[in-house]
């Protein structure tokens, strides 16, 4: 996983319990990484999810409830730190769909070594969305956070449920989102 996410997270424990919290929650986490977390840099999976067992019991939260929590904060950094990609838009349901073909194809060029998610689209009507999720990670409570995120950001409201299956031996998981109740910026 790439330090930037590392990053995020670190940024998501110092807001909500200080950094010598946070400072000593990472350093009795267990982790295989020694050195501090750089942006480009690459780190092993399991020590964020390290850092996330340790953090959400002390956050007094549940691990699928953390991982939202983080999802939502991280989205708001993304956007802070890379804005092109956010504020050319006045609708969610137009930035979700550049993800896929112009973030993630940007996020290569910066990252040539990282490893993404896959989201495929689907549009069954003007208000709705479905956003076809597939990740070895299977971040699906962080993505549920990151889709709430980009509600609050463009002051939408966005109903949606996930459903989660395998299909031909994957696991995949559809993103339902609904967007009839928003009012846009």
């Amino acid at each position: 996983m790439k330090g930037i996410l590392f990053n995020i997270l670190e940024y998501f424990l110092v807001d909500r319990m200080g950094e010598d919290r946070m400072e000593h929650l990472v350093a009795s986490s267990g982790l295989s990484t020694r050195e501090p977390f750089v942006a480009p840099g690459t780190y092993p999976d399991e020590d964020f999810l390290k850092i996330v067992t340790h953090a959400a019991p002390e956050l007094g939260c549940s691990h699928p409830e953390f991982m939202r929590q983080l999802g939502h904060f991280a989205f708001f950094k993304l956007a802070e730190r890379y804005p092109v990609f956010v504020t050319p838009y006045d609708h969610p349901k137009e930035f979700l769909k550049t993800i896929e073909k112009v973030v993630h194809v940007e996020v290569k060029k910066l990252y040539t070594d990282t490893y993404l998610p896959t989201f495929v689209y689907a549009e069954p009507s003007e208000e709705e969305l479905i956003i076809t999720y597939y990740s070895k990670r299977k971040l699906y409570h962080m993505m549920e956070g990151l889709i709430a995120g980009v509600a609050d950001y463009f002051n939408y409201t966005i109903e949606q449920s996930h459903n989660i299956y395998t299909k031909d031996g994957v696991e995949f998981c559809d993103f339902h989102l609904n967007f009839a109740a928003g009012n846009g910026k």
